[in-house]
């Protein structure tokens, strides 16, 4: 929320500079994506994680340094984003596999519950604070919040003990290791549909939120104190929708629940498009779509997943899924500046829903609830169990063995 906000305000970027900003944020995961699971299976979990918040809390601390003596550039935000993303991505691999070592197996379901709730809570609070502080402080000053966060989160991992495992890594070598993710990704119809959903849709919304904030700064004049509050109440719909995701799989089972949220979330972004009034309810509302879908689609993820595949699975799914953000916000800046922001937020909408039609027409569809692995003790199945809140139970057309692919935005 702080650094395109400090490109809008302390910089006077436009939507292009803003677009190639929020490509650079994602770009790492094109960069890095493939080989970033195989790449932290070679090395200390733990000093994955410190290293990685450490190098994110300095790249932002640039930020407010180089605007104090009056050299911030663009250039500088984009290369900031960059870096930072990159270690992102290898600390979002390594935290996915590292709650199993942490957890003891019988707790996994609350842990994941508290996870969950947490990672929307900070969704939520996150962009409201953005911008209450870019409004008194400006946007480089206000980066100083998230470095703190960032040393703080630092300091907590490297003093859990039992993150401090041992290395991971195959016998194999690291690029034919990686290329067993990517074989594991492709093969399987369930993981190879909801990783094109995703994708696409992510293609479309990367670029719808990256111009909604272009949108609601220029052409409605809403002052950065206000966008982060809309922004911030909408996300509380996120945990709603987490909330009501076992709930949803029950009545509709994981496939049909799966698609219904991500149809949800395409109408609700058209639907906020009528009226600014409107922006609040439809970002919710979106938000919602996507606690439902996240819930449920990782899940299913984790249930089928062999547990010596997890990292190899989740680097290669967010190369195809997180891959296409960076894609989608330089098109939403192309479109934007061809036909308007009000015009191009309509389009991204109507190729979000389009997206979203995908796992109608795949074995994803026809899946009831998350299959049973076959050693009843894999943590793949525990982890699954844990999201979904239920006993793990195969369903008509269900993948056997195999994996679902990570939901928008995961």
């Amino acid at each position: 929320m702080a650094l395109p906000l400090a490109a809008l305000t302390a910089l006077d970027a436009g939507a292009t500079g803003v677009a190639g900003l929020t490509a650079a944020t994602t770009l790492p995961y094109l960069l890095l994506g493939i080989p970033a699971g195989a790449i932290v299976d070679r090395l200390p979990r733990r000093a994955v994680l410190v290293v990685a918040d450490l190098a994110r809390a300095g790249l932002l601390a640039s930020v407010p340094l180089a605007w104090a003596v009056g050299l911030l550039s663009l250039a500088q935000l984009v290369l900031v984003a960059l870096l930072a993303g990159c270690a992102t991505v290898l600390f979002d691999v390594a935290y996915f596999a590292a709650v199993p070592a942490v957890v003891p197996a019988g707790r996994l379901a609350a842990a994941n519950a508290r996870l969950e709730a947490t990672r929307a809570i900070g969704q939520s609070a996150g962009p409201g604070i953005a911008g209450v502080l870019v409004g008194a402080l400006g946007a480089p000053v206000a980066l100083l919040v998230d470095v703190a966060s960032f040393v703080a989160s630092a300091l907590f991992l490297a003093g859990t003990p039992r993150l401090a495992g041992r290395r991971t890594g195959g016998a194999g070598g690291m690029w034919r290791d990686a290329a067993g993710g990517v074989r594991f990704v492709l093969r399987d119809p369930v993981v190879r549909a909801l990783t094109l959903c995703s994708g696409l849709t992510n293609l479309w919304h990367a670029g719808f939120l990256a111009m909604l904030l272009v949108y609601a700064v220029r052409e409605l004049r809403l002052p950065a104190a206000t966008v982060g509050v809309l922004i911030a109440g909408a996300n509380v719909g996120y945990l709603l929708g987490a909330a009501v995701a076992g709930r949803a799989r029950s009545r509709l089972g994981v496939g049909r629940a799966i698609t219904a949220a991500a149809v949800l979330q395409a109408g609700a972004a058209l639907v906020l498009l009528r009226h600014p009034a409107w922006i609040a309810a439809g970002l919710a509302v979106s938000a919602f779509a996507s606690g439902l879908y996240n819930v449920n689609a990782v899940s299913l993820r984790q249930a089928a997943t062999p547990s010596g595949m997890l990292s190899r699975m989740t680097a290669t799914s967010r190369f195809f899924i997180w891959g296409t953000m960076p894609l989608g916000a330089v098109l939403g800046g192309a479109l934007t500046g061809l036909l308007g922001a009000a015009p191009y937020l309509g389009l991204a909408s109507v190729g979000m829903a389009a997206a979203a039609l995908v796992t109608r027409w795949s074995p994803v569809w026809r899946t009831v609830d998350f299959p049973v692995t076959d050693e009843p003790d894999d943590a793949a199945a525990d982890r699954a169990a844990a999201e979904a809140g239920a006993p793990a139970v195969t369903g008509e057309g269900a993948a056997t063995g195999k994996g679902a692919a990570v939901s928008v935005g995961r």
